[in-house]
């Protein structure tokens, strides 16, 4: 369903122009039924929990992106891969993550609670990492969309801890593997309403394309794989191998479209095929990383 539906994006982009009015829909169904699939009491904020994923976030949403800003201006690389590779770092990871973490059986209430906490915390871990990948002065309205957001997966995900409560105490195994189809059609349908702008580009320029491809899968996929190793060389417990991997998938899978809204159209245009392009690894994630959670999973690791 993912490779039909990054597929449609190349070959049918007028689907995005009908689906595009329709993303708020698309994320509240999205996080709904992925938080359907998990525990109630998994979702629960203790102390412990809360400080490890304010950690989490801040080193990911902040850390990162400073360094990366950083990085860049002392070897001077500038232009649109750079001011992407920062907007990546930056951006809180994309709602489909819990979904995805699911799909890979790793932990989709850890993949869950970053995505809540690291929306709600973006429009103050944003600030620093922008005015160092756009060298400006201007206030960026990032509060309205980022508000937004952390109120659609905090209803998404209570309609469905309520649903769990009253309707669905007991998950079968048929139920939960009903869910994940259903998850598999909506991610589906999610990304062909991201990929209106690769057609055009691939047509008029096929090999700007191949190298926006190959820059943001490198990104995706390494940040995955590197924060999932160090998550799991610093922490031993049993379930360690499947926290680490739903940190590697939020690290990994970035919200940056949610910047289109909070950023000039003079600044994300340039940024537009390398934005569509990033969706293609993202979305790809279930298929090509496997191996690699598969093995983080094994028992030889443990």
């Amino acid at each position: 369903m993912l490779i039909a539906g990054l597929l449609g994006g190349l070959l049918w982009p007028a689907a995005a122009g009908f689906l595009r009015p329709h993303l708020r829909e698309l994320i509240v169904a999205l996080l709904f039924f992925a938080a359907l699939r998990v525990e109630s009491g998994a979702l629960r904020y203790t102390r412990a929990a809360l400080a490890h994923d304010l950690a989490l976030v801040g080193a990911l949403q902040f850390v990162l992106p400073v360094l990366l800003a950083g990085l860049l201006g002392i070897v001077g690389w500038t232009g649109p891969t750079a001011t992407m590779l920062i907007l990546i770092a930056t951006a809180s990871t994309i709602a489909g993550s819990p979904p995805i973490a699911q799909m890979l059986n790793l932990s989709g209430s850890t993949a869950l609670r970053l995505l809540v906490t690291g929306t709600l915390l973006l429009p103050l871990t944003s600030l620093l990492p922008l005015r160092m990948a756009f060298d400006a002065a201007e206030d960026f309205e990032l509060l309205r969309p980022a508000v937004t957001l952390s109120a659609i997966i905090l209803a998404a995900s209570g309609g469905a801890a309520l649903v769990r409560r009253t309707l669905l105490r007991r998950m079968t195994v048929r139920i939960d593997h009903a869910l994940g189809g259903i998850t598999a059609m909506l991610l589906a349908i999610f990304v062909l309403a991201l990929m209106d702008a690769v057609q055009p580009a691939l047509l008029a320029s096929p090999l700007r394309v191949a190298g926006a491809l190959a820059f943001t899968s490198l990104v995706g996929f390494g940040l995955q794989i590197i924060a999932a190793l160090a998550y799991w060389r610093l922490f031993s417990a049993p379930q360690a191998a499947i926290e680490a991997g739903a940190v590697g998938v939020v690290a990994g899978n970035r919200n940056t479209a949610l910047f289109l809204a909070a950023l000039p159209a003079s600044q994300m245009d340039p940024l537009m095929v390398l934005i569509g392009c990033y969706q293609i690894p993202m979305f790809l994630t279930p298929i090509a990383m496997r191996p690699f959670y598969r093995w983080l999973s094994s028992p030889r690791n443990g």
